[in-house]
């Protein structure tokens, strides 16, 4: 049976210190020969010890070296023999599977975010060029008085018809306006938030609009770093299209959970409405789209903006009986 490299390892130490040993007692008998060469032995097999140590190194080196520069695509072989430098580079290889996942998802859903605020920035700046100078004109012909010379007929038709271009033009502007949001969310301002007041704060600001809910922080001392006015908006964004989803419920509820969980921070909210139909599970971020019928699309998007802006993500889970998005930070 092939002996591992542990095994290895300590027999080679167990044999420099025996041979150490037998060398000294041949040396006091004078016989100075037979030490000499057990000295070389012993010579041997502490360069053989350090060539193992090295080997062993260099692997790590490697393996440190490649995940320093973002060489995901290494992959660091090994025999299945079970010994420590099999078992290292599993682990390794292992890890880095979980390297590549989290740094795809990751540069996905940046890559995704740029292009989406590229394109409401050029969509907003071209339609704003467009609306300003059609609000000002209608403003202007609107207030414009009547003339002697004029026909009153047509003069009220075309009053009429420019108070509705400057109401149809107010309204998309407002209308633009919200998407704008999308390109001028700032960089977070970190700081240490209590998560526990927060949520107080957040239920007595929510029980003006008739929205309530229940909480729980775990531990109760839960310190979260993060920038406390996009969490708030987040968190609100994400209360309110839960007291829609549950409005139809017999008995509303929404719950509202903080944990920590190993290195990252949760934050859930939970609803028991009739969820979200599994087609739209994976649209329900992407700029523009909503399942209702007066949403804007963009409540969800700026969720996860803010969550990406955290280094974060936000998922959600849904079945008949309710849904759960979470919010996972950094710790």
């Amino acid at each position: 049976m092939k002996l591992q490299a542990r095994h290895i390892f300590f027999l080679k130490i167990t044999a420099i210190v025996l041979l150490s040993l037998v060398g000294a007692w041949l040396f006091l008998k004078q016989l100075l020969f037979s030490s000499i060469l057990l000295l070389l032995l012993i010579v041997a097999f502490a360069v053989s010890l350090y060539y193992d140590r090295k080997k062993m190194i260099g692997r790590m080196e490697q393996m440190i070296s490649s995940i320093r520069h973002a060489d995901f695509s290494s992959h660091f072989v090994h025999h299945g023999s079970g010994d420590e430098l099999s078992r290292l580079s599993q682990e390794m290889n292992e890890a880095l599977d979980a390297f590549r996942s989290h740094a795809h998802d990751a540069m996905r859903d940046e890559a995704e975010t740029q292009a989406w605020q590229k394109l409401i920035s050029v969509l907003t700046h071209e339609i704003m060029n467009s609306i300003t100078p059609i609000i000002s004109l209608s403003e202007t012909l609107s207030e414009k008085e009547l003339s002697d010379e004029v026909d009153v007929e047509n003069y009220r038709i075309m009053k009429r018809a420019m108070d509705t271009i400057h109401r149809r033009s107010k309204g998309l502007l407002s209308f633009v306006e919200n998407y704008r949001k999308l390109t001028r969310l700032p960089q977070p301002t970190i700081q240490p938030i209590a998560i526990q007041p927060m949520l107080q704060s957040l239920r007595q600001l929510m029980a003006s609009s008739g929205i309530a809910f229940d909480y729980e922080v775990y531990p109760e001392q839960l310190i979260l770093k993060a920038d406390k006015a996009m969490v708030e908006q987040l968190l609100l964004n994400l209360l309110k299209n839960a007291h829609e989803a549950s409005a139809a419920s017999s008995e509303p509820r929404i719950e509202v959970r903080a944990e920590k969980l190993g290195s990252e921070i949760h934050i859930s909210v939970s609803d028991n409405g009739h969820g979200i139909a599994p087609e739209a599970i994976e649209k329900i971020f992407i700029p523009f789209y909503s399942t209702k019928s007066n949403g804007s699309g963009i409540g969800l998007t700026l969720c996860r903006q803010i969550a990406l802006r955290h280094k974060g993500k936000i998922v959600v889970k849904s079945d008949n009986k309710g849904s759960k998005f979470t919010v996972v930070f950094p710790e």
